[in-house]
C-alpha cells in the first residue's frame, strides 16, 4: 500500500508495519512532539485507536490528513544526511526509479486510451438516444395526426 502512487510518503510507511503507528512513530513522521499528537488525539481533531496494551494506534493515511508531512529537517527531527549529500538514502527520496516512472507512464497511456474509447463509447449511445427521441417525437405526431381526424378520413388520405 505505501507505493509512490498513494499519498503516503515512504518514510511513513517505512515504521507503520500495517499503516497503523505509534504515538512516537507519528510524532516523528509528522515533525511534531508527542502531546501535540496526544492533544490533536484527545480534541477529536486526530482520529486513533488503543492497541491491547492501552497506546495510541495512528492510520497513517489520518497523520498525513490532520499534519502535512513536514520536511525531513523540520521540528525535532536531526538531519541524518550530510549536506553535501554524502551517504544519501535512496530509499527516503522522493524521486522515481526509472522503472517506476516507464510503469507510471504505460499506466497513464493506458487509462487515457481507456478514457478516450469511453467518451466515443458515449457520443455514440448519445446518437443512438437522440434517434430515439426523433423517433418518437415522428410517431407521436403520425399518432396526433390520426386521432384528430374523423374515422372515416384515417383510412383513406
Amino acid at each position: 500500500m505505501c507505493s509512490p502512487l498513494h499519498k503516503v510518503p515512504a518514510r511513513v510507511c517505512m515504521n507503520a508495519g500495517d499503516h497503523m503507528l505509534s504515538l512516537a512513530q507519528a510524532a516523528k513522521a509528522a515533525g511534531k512532539s508527542r502531546p501535540t499528537i496526544a492533544r490533536a488525539i484527545k480534541s477529536g481533531r486526530l482520529s486513533a485507536g488503543r492497541a491491547a496494551d492501552g497506546s495510541y494506534e495512528i492510520d497513517a493515511a489520518e497523520l498525513v490528513r490532520v499534519f502535512p508531512l513536514a520536511p525531513h529537517g523540520a521540528g525535532t527531527m536531526k538531519q541524518s544526511v550530510p549536506l553535501d549529500g554524502a551517504g544519501l538514502d535512496m530509499t527516503m527520496s522522493p524521486a522515481f526509479s526509472a522503472s517506476e516512472r516507464e510503469a507510471l507512464h504505460a499506466r497513464f497511456l493506458e487509462q487515457s486510451e481507456t478514457i478516450r474509447r469511453l467518451w466515443q463509447r458515449l457520443d455514440v449511445a448519445d446518437q443512438r438516444v437522440m434517434a430515439e427521441v426523433e423517433e418518437r417525437r415522428r410517431l407521436l405526431a403520425l399518432l396526433t395526426d390520426q386521432r384528430s381526424r374523423p374515422w372515416w378520413r384515417r383510412w383513406f388520405r
